[in-house]
């Protein structure tokens, strides 16, 4: 579980809604104990936390960076227009996810054997289903306007299905 929770706290790193706080839920879970991540301010922190020194992931100008640098050699991944990509590329090859209609599909593909996540009304599911009991996150806030933190997230989360 810890294995997942790290992960989910760097996949976030993508956020860049409207909402003032986001946090991100394991599971159907609005409860406390099961946030595994906080965005605020383009940050993300572990758990409910937004100290500086819990800061695991920053989003800026398209790029995800590790901790809370904004250094070109942090940079882990890149989005633009509905895909993430490897480090500062936007080369096709290094395209990793695409985020397209509430789904999320392997590399540069939009077939529906390459889905591997959904988001719907505020929870991300695993593959295309939307049944409670395929529910992988709950988040506090709408974010259908950041598809750069739901691809990020269902990408991380789901990251073994692209090994």
């Amino acid at each position: 579980m810890k294995k997942v929770i790290l992960i989910l706290s760097v996949v976030a790193a993508a956020v860049f809604i409207h909402a003032d706080e986001v946090r991100i839920y394991r599971g159907n879970s609005t409860y406390s104990p099961d946030c595994v991540a906080t965005y605020k301010d383009g940050k993300l922190y572990r758990g409910n936390s937004t100290y500086s020194s819990d800061c695991i992931a920053t989003f800026s100008s398209g790029r995800f960076y590790k901790g809370s640098s904004t250094y070109s050699s942090d940079c882990a991944a890149t989005y633009s227009n509905g895909k993430i990509y490897k480090g500062n590329s936007t080369y096709s090859s290094d395209c990793i996810a695409t985020y397209s209609d509430g789904k999320f599909y392997k590399g540069s593909s939009t077939y529906s054997s390459d889905c591997f996540a959904t988001y719907h009304r505020n929870k991300l599911y695993r593959g295309s289903s939307t049944y409670s009991s395929d529910c992988v996150f709950t988040f506090s806030e709408s974010v259908k306007y950041s598809p750069a933190l739901l691809t990020w997230i269902a990408y991380n989360y789901f990251k073994i299905l692209f090994l």
